[in-house]
């Protein structure tokens, strides 16, 4: 999560929270995000559903849904079959 996200979302709870989050969390955290939110904006630019991602990619719906969660950690193999499945990079290497 960006510090500006963090902000737009803030609570006494929240605020405790990340008091407690180291900046390796964070980063992992935001990395994450960022993938998740890379595969929906794809998916909305195709009027995508999870169903056809799922299809796609060979897991069930739930699992799909899981990865649109905060926190869900994903792996090299989970994002090269998504890649695969929709035909785009989701992140580059330098």
């Amino acid at each position: 999560m960006t510090r500006d996200t963090q902000r737009r979302y803030s609570s006494p709870i929240v605020e405790e929270a990340a008091k407690s989050i180291t900046d390796q969390e964070r980063a992992i955290f935001d990395l994450n995000f960022r993938i998740s939110e890379r595969i929906y904006q794809i998916m909305r630019q195709r009027n995508m559903t999870k169903r056809e991602l799922a299809r796609l990619t060979g897991k069930k719906e739930s699992e799909v849904s899981r990865w649109f969660m905060l926190g869900h950690n994903f792996s090299c193999k989970s994002i090269a079959i998504i890649q695969q499945a929709l035909g785009v990079p989701i992140i580059e290497v330098a």
